[in-house]
């Protein structure tokens, strides 16, 4: 990615990106942002506004040639660049998210995994060694992994966490369900499942009482 936009829409253009790639598998020429924004259930003109900052033009009536919005996108969210990451946490929700192969369409490469369980250092998922947690720093610094995803206990969020920061890592991907302490240069987004689902209810929980 070589722009800054609004993370609004930074949190809408892989959503966009998805959609795109589904066109193109169905062998389509074209997509128009009214079809994005009935997909997404959002306003039309926000979509050409978002993909606007691409610098990708459509044609009045016809919409955006697919494989032109699908290059900008990929060029613009930087998808064909392999990023490197480590997961801390190698539970089930941490082993779900290790075999998970969707990752990879969007240029996320786990590469190894770590836990304090003595029983399973040195086990494989697929390709993907099991390491203690205490060979984390030097492994992170060696490789130079930046992207840390933490799938751990509540009670253990923080401490991983800081050793993942003291190791370099300058963005976290938080699946611990508690709130972590970390400097203001480190990125984290919270994955908090337990959260998701209560609003889900809720609002489907209102949407029943309006009928």
């Amino acid at each position: 990615m070589t722009k800054k936009i609004p993370l609004p829409s930074l949190k809408r253009l892989p959503k966009y990106y998805s959609i795109v790639c589904e066109y193109y598998k169905e062998g389509k020429e074209y997509i128009k942002s009214s079809e994005i924004s009935k997909k997404l259930d959002i306003d039309e003109t926000q979509v050409r506004k978002d993909i606007a900052l691409l610098n990708c033009a459509g044609k009045p009536k016809v919409g955006f040639n697919i494989n032109e919005l699908k290059r900008y996108l990929e060029e613009f969210l930087d998808i064909n660049n392999m990023k490197d990451s480590f997961l801390i946490g190698t539970g089930n929700l941490g082993l779900a998210i290790a075999k998970y192969n969707g990752f990879e369409k969007y240029g996320l490469n786990i590469t190894a995994l770590f836990d304090t369980d003595p029983h399973k250092i040195g086990l494989k998922v697929g390709e993907k060694e099991i390491f203690h947690v205490s060979k984390f720093p030097d492994l992170a610094q060696r490789m130079r992994v930046k992207i840390i995803i933490l799938a751990v206990p509540r009670e253990e969020a923080q401490k991983m966490a800081d050793i993942a920061v003291k190791a370099g890592a300058k963005a976290i991907w938080n699946f611990a369900p508690a709130n972590i302490d970390v400097p203001k240069d480190v990125l984290v987004i919270n994955q908090d499942l337990a959260t998701d689902f209560m609003v889900l209810w809720l609002q489907l929980h209102n949407k029943d009482l309006s009928i």
